[in-house]
């Protein structure tokens, strides 16, 4: 059953990234990145159809993949190549197009490609594409996913700013930034905790920030942790509390209030679970 649900999911997954692409992205010509955003580029140069144009560049990336990166990317990657161009010309073909603002292509067409490709990371597929190039750069030569990925992407937007102009580009910016919000976002709520604000402090006041976090309008617990100096071998106590983001100017102040030299680490933490985030203390 779970394989079933996994399958169900990517599927879902490829049919919302194909409406991304050939109702929003495409027909907006929007510059974003990947795939679809090099065709959109090169539509300005050569007379060709777009989708069919995505669909053979998925293919040869995908291709490409299974030689350099293996069975596993081939596996992963097989489902979503199978029937995602088979989406996208029915999208494109069989569905009725719809005049949109370019801005709104970009924003709409972002924010539904990045839940696209959120629901299939979390179910084990992979959307192919300009992962390849970034995978292999990762495995043959250590260059992180990341980088590379907003390399090209950076790189096949503003490559527009020759053939479409400034207005064009800032339009493929927000495609980009929408994509990889929505990727986020639906990254952390499958993950099915909550997102907050994770503070580690060292300071010599911790008892009296400690009583303050936990007796104030706040009201987060908070835990000790013994540390030990590296250098210096001496032994402290370390507070750590988590909170919620609209707590976290509270906090500092609280902080600062009892130690502006102490040293504090803030970080993001993606999943929470517990009292105070995914449930209330029962009274």
């Amino acid at each position: 059953m779970n394989k079933l649900k996994q399958i169900l999911m990517i599927e879902l997954g490829s049919f919302l990234f194909a409406l991304s692409i050939g109702l929003f992205i495409l027909p907006g010509k929007v510059l974003t990145g990947g795939v679809a955003g090099i065709v959109s580029l090169l539509s300005a140069y050569i007379d060709f159809d777009a989708d069919i144009m995505v669909i053979i560049l998925n293919t040869l990336l995908f291709i490409i993949g299974s030689i350099l990166l293996g069975k596993e990317f081939f596996f992963n990657t097989l489902l979503y190549s199978i029937s995602y161009p088979l989406m996208l010309l029915f999208v494109t073909r069989r569905m009725a197009s719809v005049e949109i603002e370019p801005i709104l292509a970009s924003l709409y067409g972002g924010f539904i490609g990045g839940v696209a490709i959120g629901i299939m990371f979390r179910n084990g597929g992979s959307s192919g594409g300009v992962d390849v190039i970034a995978l292999s750069l990762e495995k043959y030569f250590h260059i992180k996913v990341n980088h590379t990925i907003m390399a090209v992407d950076a790189l096949t937007v503003l490559a527009g700013l020759y053939t479409y102009g400034l207005n064009a580009v800032l339009i493929g910016l927000l495609s980009v930034f929408m994509m990889s919000l929505a990727i986020e976002r639906t990254l952390n709520f499958y993950q099915g905790g909550i997102t907050a604000k994770k503070f580690e402090i060292i300071s010599d006041k911790y008892k009296e920030i400690s009583d303050d976090i936990n007796n104030s309008v706040i009201d987060r617990g908070t835990s000790l942790i013994d540390i030990e100096g590296g250098y210096t071998g001496s032994r402290r106590k370390m507070l750590m509390v988590v909170a919620s983001e609209d707590q976290v100017k509270a906090i500092n102040e609280i902080i600062n209030k009892y130690d502006p030299k102490a040293f504090v680490i803030i970080s993001d933490t993606n999943e929470v679970n517990g009292e105070g985030f995914t449930y209330m203390a029962r009274l």
